[in-house]
């Protein structure tokens, strides 16, 4: 039975992630949303996260709607909920903090 609270969408587009890596290295990266959901997403990256980590995460156009027409950029901070291997890649799923992604 699912238990999440809400409903994920498979979605591939492009997202920009910014934080402090489990080294403690800053980075600001392009990557790749695996789904979406209202609360948060999923994607994939090379960077080693640790859980509880706190990422700003920007999405281009998919903001509130400007009054002279079209959508600003979502801008979020994201906690890092879980990462699990997947090749050589991590699969990290985060959740929005004080945020909610328009679908």
């Amino acid at each position: 039975m699912e238990r999440r609270s809400d409903k994920r969408l498979e979605a591939d587009f492009p997202v920009r992630i910014q934080g402090a890596d489990a080294r403690g290295v800053n980075f600001d990266e392009p990557v790749r949303t695996i789904n979406v959901s209202e609360q948060g997403m999923a994607l994939l990256t090379q960077r080693d996260l640790p859980r509880s980590a706190i990422l700003t995460v920007s999405i281009r156009g998919r903001g509130a709607t400007r009054a002279r027409g079209g959508r600003a950029d979502f801008l979020a901070q994201a906690i890092v909920a879980y990462v699990l291997p997947e090749g050589d890649l991590n699969r990290v799923g985060l959740r929005f903090i004080c945020a909610t992604l328009a679908l």
